[in-house]
């Protein structure tokens, strides 16, 4: 197999999970949400709405500008640029106190994202 193709399996592989890791936490965001102090059925659902929406929404605004910094500075400073960004807000979402605190993780994920415009 050329070079080439195995560069381009590894990086849809990473791409795929990268996307597919977070929407997998959809089914487990409610139950974060009641465990941080949100009981009302119809919030949790509200505040599971918007902590999921947020990333991806943020990811569209700024994927654009990722995109072309790639093109400017090199497609793997981005993806490794997007990778420790994600890394470190995943793993300060584990310390959340608030709903609040986790929206506002989530948006900052959406922000350093940009994996797939790299």
């Amino acid at each position: 197999m050329p070079l080439w193709k195995k560069n381009l399996l590894i990086v849809w592989l990473g791409s795929f999970l990268t996307a597919a890791s977070m929407s997998l936490v959809l089914p487990f965001l409610p139950l974060f949400i009641e465990e941080l102090g949100v009981h009302d059925p119809d919030d949790v659902v509200t505040w599971s709405a918007i902590a999921f929406g947020a990333t991806f929404l943020v990811a569209a605004i700024v994927s654009p500008l990722w995109g072309r910094l790639a093109d400017q500075k090199g497609r793997k400073l981005m993806l490794i640029r997007a990778s420790l960004g994600m890394a470190t807000v995943m793993t300060l979402i584990s310390f959340v106190q608030d709903v609040y605190q986790l929206v506002g993780l989530r948006l900052l994920m959406g922000a350093v994202s940009g994996f797939i415009s790299a």
